[in-house]
């Protein structure tokens, strides 16, 4: 019938705008080490616009590149090197710095675009910044001051160009995010393609890893903390969307694992099926519009392009910088 030829015109004609992509094995930066735009990523995009751009971000060494290659499909009893963000190593760990620097940007094959950033008010940015080595703004300003300034622009960047923004953070709650959320909020730039529409703000998701039961223990004061937190924002409309995750404890390899009898309940569901639970959120959340007209995968990563050029000539953020230590 027409209607069954239609159809499969339509299939086909999806199905070669997807395989006009190069297949993606690990993510591509789309920020580098300096904080600078790479146009390498936009050939792993397509012409499709039904697609969603999903942020993730937080503190150091709280897994933020562990849950996006989750939310990217990786499985999480799966081998690390497999992971679309490379996580942090041992050595990393251990030598207190950072595994990712700038924005790396990898694509699922639902399209679903993943952003993993470097970490926000890092002390390991700080210590670089203060030897020379990654000054990245005006000289007048202090080196604590140069790094929140560089969060709130990553922060700023994301809430710009993503439709969902997951913020990580270890444990329990922790003021310093919410505050800097805020302080981004009220920076954040008025759309590049039209200063007139509707203020553009992604779905916000708090998610707090390595939990333990007391954690869990204590989630509904957590959530009533936070819900306080974040009052006076047009970020959270009515309910704060927050998530515990305990730690992922991988089992160790041709360890023979305990009899049923002596698991014990640990105050907590399963890693697996908490995080099920976020990513089946994250999923079902809707998309609002980031431009004022309907984008492609590539024309939204040239839009993203824009947008960082102009935060970073935001004169705006300067002076807020020199405010910070006036």
């Amino acid at each position: 019938s027409s209607r069954a030829r239609k159809k499969n015109s339509i299939q086909q004609t999806l199905m070669n705008k997807l395989s006009s992509a190069s297949e993606m094995a690990h993510a591509t930066a789309i920020l580098d080490y300096q904080l600078q735009w790479v146009d390498k990523g936009v050939e792993y995009l397509t012409d499709n616009k039904d697609f969603c751009v999903v942020g993730v971000i937080g503190g150091q060494g709280v897994g933020k590149s562990t849950i996006a290659s989750m939310l990217a499909g990786a499985r999480p009893t799966g081998a690390r090197r497999s992971y679309m963000f490379w996580p942090q190593s041992r050595d990393v760990r251990e030598n207190g710095v950072n595994q990712t620097y700038g924005v790396y940007m990898a694509v699922s094959t639902e399209r679903y675009i993943f952003l993993d950033t470097q970490p926000l008010l890092s002390h390991s940015l700080l210590d670089n910044i203060m030897y020379g080595d990654r000054s990245f703004m005006s000289e007048h300003l202090s080196p604590d001051t140069q790094i929140e300034i560089q969060s709130l622009q990553l922060l700023t960047f994301l809430m710009s160009v993503c439709h969902v923004l997951v913020v990580i953070s270890d444990g329990s709650v922790d003021p310093a995010l919410p505050a800097l959320l805020k302080t981004a909020e009220m920076l954040k730039p008025p759309a590049l393609d039209n200063a007139t529409r509707e203020e553009h703000l992604p779905h916000i998701l708090f998610v707090y890893n390595f939990s333990n039961r007391s954690d869990f223990t204590q989630e509904q004061e957590h959530r009533d903390t936070l819900k306080l937190l974040m009052k006076h924002t047009k970020m959270v409309e009515k309910e704060v969307m927050a998530y515990w995750l305990p730690d992922n404890k991988l089992p160790v390899r041709g360890a023979t694992p305990p009899p049923p009898q002596y698991l014990q309940y640990q105050g907590h569901a399963s890693f697996q099926h908490c995080f099920e639970q976020l990513r089946n959120k994250v999923f079902s959340l809707p998309r609002g519009n980031l431009a004022a007209h309907p984008l492609t995968e590539k024309t939204w990563f040239h839009l993203a392009a824009r947008v960082w050029d102009s935060l970073q000539k935001s004169q705006q953020l300067i002076e807020f910088g020199r405010l910070l230590q006036t």
